[in-house]
């Protein structure tokens, strides 16, 4: 049976309709918020919930239940629920099969992620900078009309310099291995999508850009004392810029 791994979009409208179940039931756990919450979607996207599901989104329904907090008033809190929070059955210690099957399930996902990823590299062209430019999405064309053509001519770098490093975090795989390609030999690029910025331990280098419309406000909480912070809040074309800015601070 292959794997269900949720879209961008599927996750948007999951997290969306687990606010309005924690405004319904505040007390609510998080396994039961999670189960709750996929009903969005068509039941063939449904997912099996378990311990180790819940644990790997555990932050984003954190941030799902904190914002469920801020829109309820503060006399609603008060006030008796119309529908009784259900009470969050006791964590029952786990046998030795179930944590390796949870364990088997954490590395299905690692692994469906990096075909992902490796599918994406390989049906993505490998592009120079001036291609970048003119591979944009449609909803940025107007926005990348404005904008010179040419592609400015970089400061020279002396070979022995060692090239900036930056982390890029929102991007998808194709993307990322798009701008890798065009900024090879002129940046040192690392990327994290959106998931891995909340799940992984905060990564610093010397530039970090900030997909602001892909990522999600605990991954911008997470990141926003980073030195050399650069919030894009376009897509590529706007990157393009961000990233130009970086390679040649001076024209």
């Amino acid at each position: 049976m292959a794997r269900t791994v949720w879209t961008i979009a599927e996750k948007k409208a999951i997290f969306a309709r687990m606010e309005d179940y924690f405004r319904m039931h505040p007390n609510g756990g998080r396994k039961e918020a999670l189960r709750h919450a996929q009903s969005v979607l068509n039941s063939s996207r449904w997912i099996v919930v378990t311990n180790q599901r819940v644990y790997n989104y555990k932050d984003r329904i954190d941030v799902a239940r904190q914002n469920a907090r801020k829109s309820v008033p503060e006399k609603a809190t008060q006030a008796p629920a119309a529908i009784p929070a259900p009470t969050p059955a006791p964590e029952r210690k786990e046998s030795t099969t179930e944590r390796l099957a949870q364990a088997f399930e954490r590395l299905l996902d690692i692994m469906a992620d990096a075909v992902a990823a490796k599918v994406a590299e390989r049906i993505s062209p490998q592009m120079s900078r001036a291609e970048l430019r003119e591979h944009v999405d449609q909803q940025f064309e107007a926005e990348y009309a404005k904008r010179p053509k040419h592609d400015p001519r970089p400061v020279p770098r002396l070979a022995d310099t060692p090239l900036p490093g930056v982390l890029v975090i929102g991007l998808l795989p194709a993307q990322a291995h798009s701008v890798s390609q065009a900024y090879k030999g002129e940046l040192d690029l690392a990327f994290l999508g959106s998931e891995e910025a909340i799940s992984r331990p905060a990564t610093l280098r010397a530039h970090t850009v900030l997909m602001t419309k892909f990522i999600s406000h605990a991954v911008q909480d997470k990141y926003r004392k980073a030195p050399q912070l650069h919030y894009c809040d376009g897509g590529i074309t706007a990157l393009v810029g961000v990233l130009d800015k970086i390679v040649a601070p001076v024209l």
